[in-house]
């Protein structure tokens, strides 16, 4: 269709840069009459690899998507797009601006996430966080509204309908952008005619021509997960829960291998494999397109990703044994000193440390004041969304026995569900795994820990702590989607004294008797198709899915702290490194350097033009925090890595560090 009318001038694909190497693989004939566009503009990809759910994944791996993405656009001939656009996703989190702005994108255009926010700063307004911005806008009012036209009258009609609605909101010198797509569907050959009909203030245009300016802007620090203006949707956050354990995982376990790989470059100078380990993000992130990480697509999709993450264990497998050796000596892949339990005994490391060390003995630490309490509940809602369909019903406690080493088994049933939790008080924590057998669909299965409580709870979130209140506060409008108790974190939570860390458990609740841990939740269709009394609007198709129930045995880990009250955010986040990270098993060596200072470690990597090797760090205190690195020079670049930056080794509350070390 571009080649065929020049004023058909260009041709958005949708933000992401996967589809390139897909269609090259289908269609390799076709790769330079596909390159040839994209270095003319008339073609736009990126800036992502592919667009993700930017909640459920790790801060890294957005990093990491925007890399691979602009690395994939390249190799075809082209940049990526200049905006950064993120149309469908459900939620935005809070550091998403200093993620754009540190890949130099100024505009973020959005259609989902706006809450009782839009009365403050309208539909655009500069987004900020860690002393970065970016100018976001609201798609007026979704991604789709200028698809499917059919007439010019019907092109007016649309146009009129948007100014009728959002005029207030509009000053008359924006360029509205107008999005002539949608879901599945094909170009529509008659545009340049509509927008010749319309006049000359119609024009088809690129999002990285899109450059609103930011003066006078209204200015907004937070997440964005409202569903004022759109359905949210974060009920996709304990759909098929076993998506997100196997995910934690992955990533986890790729971030380890990375950083072993790093340390080795760092003491022998030997190459970082740096193609493998693109090789392993890659399948890695072609599973975070949001309906697959949110286990809300059908259930063929979410084989297809099992296949994947067993991929990038073989993957790994390979990378960690070079990376690492065969000495058997245990070594810690953080930065901090930690002890782990190894072979029976407490083995205590240095930060980035390889030592073949005498263990010390296991010391039991009682258990007293252990109460867990399993509550389950009617589900009648789907993959988006929970809809609670009767009363919650408590597990009854049917067995409990003290092991000989100290720890606790307790087994409780439920009408279809039997839970057995092995419960061990060690290294200053009380670490749970719970095995359900689940024969029961259509509920949601969670575990209650009480606390004397609190006014705010903090939430582990990508290179952040965000802070909420217990309460919900209620809309100051009607909702499309009202707002739920229900809320998302990335590992930790905290309420009061009481702090929960968990691997691959991302769906809290808060309430003043405690917080409530989501386990399973076991629904079989993608979207109700008349909507519920949760979320009026319907979300997607009616597609039966029988494996989002969930049946089977699920293991699940998660961990208790009673001190969380005197726990900085910083040390909030680092604990929750330490209970999800063990010891990996390698060659002894001493650390290549050290690296102190109440921040929080998220990489060491090589880097992405081969010259040394990428440490990343960050602040999320609420005050400025000093990041010491000994034993090598350290140079501040931009998250991108394509230049050095100002701003040294001070940290201000919530930035995101990245230093070039040589």
């Amino acid at each position: 269709m571009l080649e065929a009318d020049e004023t058909f001038t260009s041709f958005t694909l949708d933000g992401q840069a996967v589809l390139l190497e897909d269609y090259a693989d289908i269609r390799p004939e076709n790769v330079g009459r596909l390159s040839a566009l994209l270095a003319a503009g008339r073609l736009e990809a990126g800036p992502w690899y592919v667009l993700p759910d930017e909640i459920l994944v790790g801060g890294e791996s957005l990093l990491r998507n925007l890399l691979l993405g602009r690395a994939v656009c390249q190799r075809f001939g082209a940049e990526p797009a200049d905006a950064g656009y993120e149309p469908d996703s459900f939620g935005h989190p809070a550091q998403l601006p200093q993620v754009l702005a540190g890949f130099g994108l100024r505009t973020f255009i959005f259609g989902r996430g706006l809450g009782d926010q839009i009365d403050d700063v309208g539909v655009r307004f500069r987004w900020r966080a860690g002393g970065a911005e970016v100018v976001a806008s609201q798609f007026l009012p979704h991604y789709d509204n200028f698809a499917r036209l059919t007439t010019v009258d019907e092109a007016r009609e649309r146009v009129d309908a948007i100014l009728a609605r959002f005029g207030d909101l509009i000053d008359p010198g924006w360029t509205i952008l107008l999005a002539n797509g949608s879901d599945h569907l094909h170009i529509q050959p008659q545009l340049p005619e509509v927008c010749r009909a319309l006049g000359p203030a119609f024009r088809i245009g690129r999002y990285s021509d899109f450059r609103p300016d930011a003066d006078g802007l209204p200015v907004y620090e937070g997440e964005l997960v409202g569903g004022r203006l759109q359905n949210i949707l974060r009920g996709v956050n304990s759909a098929r829960m076993y998506l997100k354990q196997a995910n934690e995982r992955a990533e986890r376990r790729l971030l380890g291998v990375e950083t072993a790989a790093a340390l080795r470059t760092l003491r022998e100078g030997t190459p970082f494999p740096r193609d493998d380990l693109r090789l392993a993000w890659r399948d890695l992130l072609r599973n975070h397109p949001h309906d697959s990480i949110c286990g809300c697509s059908c259930d063929e999709v979410h084989r297809d990703m099992l296949v994947r993450y067993a991929q990038l264990d073989r993957t790994l497998e390979i990378v960690e044994r070079e990376a690492l050796g065969v000495g058997g000596a245990p070594v810690n892949t953080l930065p901090y000193p930690r002890a782990r339990v190894v072979d029976g005994g407490v083995v205590a490391l240095d930060g980035f440390e390889g030592r073949r060390v005498a263990s010390s003995p296991l010391v039991p630490e009682p258990l007293d004041g252990l109460e867990l309490v399993f509550e389950d509940e009617p589900d009648i809602g789907d993959l988006y969304t929970f809809c609670s369909g009767g009363a919650v019903r408590r597990a009854e406690l049917v067995a409990s026995r003290a092991e000989p080493d100290g720890s606790l088994v307790l087994e409780h049933e439920l009408p279809g569900i039997r839970i057995t939790t092995l419960a061990r008080a060690r290294l200053g924590r009380v670490e749970l795994t719970t095995t359900v057998e689940n024969e029961a669909p259509d509920h949601r299965l969670r575990v209650h820990v009480a606390t004397d409580g609190g006014d705010e709870v903090r939430a582990e979130s990508q290179f952040a702590v965000v802070r909420r209140p217990v309460v919900v506060p209620a809309p100051r409008a009607a909702w499309v989607e009202p707002p739920v108790a229900a809320q998302h974190m990335l590992g930790a939570v905290a309420l009061g004294r009481l702090g929960l860390f968990t691997k691959g458990l991302p769906e809290y609740e808060a309430a003043a008797d405690g917080l409530r841990l989501t386990l399973l939740r076991c629904v079989g269709t993608i979207s109700r198709p008349n909507g519920l009394p949760t979320r009026p609007v319907d979300a997607g198709p009616g597609i039966e899915t029988p494996e989002g129930q969930c049946l089977g045995r699920h293991v699940f880990e998660w961990a208790i702290r009673r001190d969380a009250d005197r726990l900085s955010d910083a040390a909030l986040v680092r604990a929750g490194q330490d209970y999800r990270t063990d010891f990996l098993t390698g060659d002894p060596f001493d650390p290549p350097f050290a690296l102190a200072g109440d921040v929080v470690f998220s990489c060491l990597k090589g880097a992405e033009d081969g010259a040394g090797v990428i440490l990343r760090v960050f602040n999320p205190n609420g005050t400025r925090e000093e990041v010491r690195i000994d034993g090598v020079d350290a140079v501040r670049v931009r998250l991108d890595e394509d230049e050095e930056v100002d701003g040294g080794a001070e940290l201000a509350p919530g930035e995101i560090a990245t230093f070039r070390l040589v």
